[in-house]
């Protein structure tokens, strides 16, 4: 019989074990394995001490298996650990290693911090004459950490570095630089995108500069940091491999997205972008039938695909859910021009044109500058037994955390039901209607927009409170969306501050989450009170003349904000803050030592930071006896 509690189940241990006939060794060992499920690592470790059944039964493979599973409800697991199907190979000795070894991870990484290692440079990086730099320094453009091993350190000047964290953990406590290109063509990078398929544990990198685009992969290998598979070596040999050169149809377009199943490159527009095929070389224009809500800059903070025909995009006050609707219509294209222009210079393969429905979720008097998703989870439904064998609807979830510098920093869950189209053969044919929900899960806020009309004194200039006083400079969520952290700094001060924090899951199975959240942004062109489209228009994120947005309640699924105050007080209000622990702190009396990107495993807890002149720093604590 399962026991209530964790509290309950000590007790049990306790009654047992203090007992004078010693009846805990007259309780059957199903019975005590069901009472050690309630133990904390040191208290079982403890109770191994007192004699050899106890010590026996605290070796059990069962023990440790429901203490994995137990885990996993409130802390990542590496990749090659998260599919329970492969805990029953390891042997309990494994189990238990694993489990110890993720229990330090959880309580030491939020702990203050005051050692680091820095990666070296072993020559200086010097641009085309063009655009030479003046020192040789370095401009970092992204840094990221992938399968809690790989740093990726791009820089401005069409330097790619790869370094393995894991040789930190070994002696010497160094990282070693595994693999470094330089990328040619003109001028500096200006823009890149990664994407890492778990499945293979490929790493696509798509870089581009004045005139080129590069597509590079690279095949990591699993950390041991954690645990290593038997049938995998420690290894550190890892080969770039250039995909594809595409010449650059236009300087302008940005990277924004990559989709290697589908060998698909998205550039980016603030009112349309381009889908590129780095194998055919075919370029599709698809244009976006929406309409802003405000006349106000709107540029593209971040997308990521969800499916092969929806794409998800984040902007600076708005979300978007991009469906791709009718078949491309293909036209002749050469050297960037549009149809019907001059046909000279060299060909960049045949162009086609597409629409693509959009479902907004609007964010007034918010302006995101950065954003991290998490990994989308895609569910299918299954048919019911002895229903029909129509396909169910498709559910795309992910987490993002987003920062607005001075208004903070917002941790949101996504939730996209696809209906199955109509027609399978002929997908674009019929556009489903979605349903898309955006909650608040946890917020840090900063500056607090004030409320026109109250009597609390003249309102400031800005129209926003002083808050902490402070900004956020960079942020970045772990691939579970389990844990986050960000980085911090006051205004007229040189203190910058790390914050790590485990994340509020909104996947957890706990009753206490059901209802967690308040629905983020104003949905344009929707019946607010079922959260379904109801017309035509709200297909295209188009709204009705005299349509409005009805009222807002804040913890259910079927309201929004029915004005940017009422947006404003939530954010204000949001169900949970995000608790933040200080894991580092430096003082920077030149700018150029700001702290301008960070990166971190989420297994490990491990940081890398990244400066404006381009120094890289790490921090992080291993469990002992790697």
């Amino acid at each position: 019989m399962p026991l209530p509690n964790k509290r309950k189940g000590r007790r049990l241990l306790l009654v047992m074990t203090g007992h004078q006939n010693s009846a805990l060794l007259h309780v059957p060992d199903e019975i005590t394995l069901d009472v050690l499920r309630y133990l904390d690592i040191h208290e079982i470790l403890a109770l191994r001490k007192t004699c050899k059944r106890l010590d026996a039964l605290t070796r059990d493979h069962y023990a440790w298996l429901v203490m994995l599973q137990a885990q996993k409800n409130y802390a990542p697991l590496p990749t090659h650990l998260q599919d329970p199907y492969c805990w029953t190979h390891l042997s309990s000795r494994e189990l238990e290693r694993v489990v110890r070894r993720l229990h330090e991870i959880h309580r030491t990484w939020l702990m203050r911090q005051s050692t680091y290692f820095l990666p070296g440079h072993d020559e200086s990086c010097v641009l085309d004459p063009l655009f030479s730099n003046d020192d040789g320094a370095r401009t970092i453009y992204s840094v990221e950490i992938f399968l809690d091993r790989w740093l990726l350190c791009i820089f401005h000047e069409k330097l790619v570095e790869v370094w393995d964290l894991d040789s930190a953990v070994r002696s010497p406590h160094q990282p070693v630089l595994c693999r470094r290109q330089r990328v040619r063509g003109a001028g500096s990078f200006s823009s890149a995108i990664t994407h890492m398929n778990y499945l293979d544990n490929v790493l696509t990198i798509a870089v581009s500069c004045h005139d080129l685009c590069h597509v590079i992969q690279v095949q990591l290998h699993t950390s041991s940091v954690v645990y290593l598979p038997k049938d995998q070596d420690y290894r550190q040999d890892i080969q770039f491999r250039t995909i594809a050169v595409i010449p650059f149809a236009s300087p302008i377009f940005n990277l924004r997205a990559v989709d290697p199943a589908q060998s698909l490159l998205l550039l980016g527009l603030p009112t349309s972008f381009h889908l590129l095929n780095w194998n055919t070389r075919e370029r599709t224009v698809v244009h976006m039938l929406s309409e802003e809500e405000e006349e106000l800059w709107n540029g593209v903070v971040g997308a990521i695909f969800l499916t092969m025909r929806h794409i998800l995009v984040l902007k600076a006050h708005s979300l978007e859910i991009c469906t791709l609707l009718d078949k491309p219509k293909a036209y002749v294209h050469r050297h960037g021009g549009e149809p019907g222009a001059d046909d000279s210079g060299p060909s960049v393969g045949p162009a086609s044109q597409m629409a693509a429905a959009v479902h907004s979720h609007f964010f007034p008097s918010t302006t995101f500058r950065g954003v991290s998703f998490s990994r989308p989870v895609v569910r299918e439904s299954k048919p019911h037994p002895g229903g029909s064998s129509d396909p169910g609807p498709t559910t795309v979830t992910l987490q993002f955390l987003a920062y607005d510098v001075l208004r903070g920093l917002f941790q949101c869950s996504v939730s996209v039901m696809i209906p199955p189209s109509p027609d399978p053969d002929n997908p674009h044919t019929v556009l489903p209607p979605l349903d898309v929900e955006v909650y608040l899960v946890a917020a840090h806020n900063m500056a607090i927009p004030v409320a026109l009309g109250t009597d609390d004194g003249p309102t400031p200039r800005s129209g926003l409170s002083h808050g902490a006083r402070g900004f956020i400079s960079a942020c970045a969520l772990g691939p579970a969306g389990r844990r986050g952290v960000w980085v911090e700094r006051r205004r007229g001060a040189v203190r910058r501050v790390v914050y790590g924090f485990n994340a509020h899951w909104a996947g957890s199975d706990d009753e206490d989450d059901e209802d967690d959240g308040v629905v983020f942004g104003k949905e344009g062109g929707s019946d607010v009170r079922l959260m379904k489209r109801k017309d035509d228009n709200a297909k295209t994120g188009k709204r009705r003349k005299g349509q409005k947005n009805r009222g807002f309640q804040p913890g259910t699924p079927i309201s929004v904000a029915d004005s940017e105050h009422d947006v404003d007080s939530m954010l204000a209000r949001a169900p949970r803050a995000i608790e933040g622990m200080e894991v580092y702190e430096v003082n920077s009396y030149d700018l150029r030592d700001d702290i301008t990107h960070v990166a971190f495993s989420e297994t490990t807890g491990v940081i890398a930071l990244g400066t404006r002149k381009g120094d890289i720093r790490v921090l992080g604590r291993w469990p002992t006896g790697v």
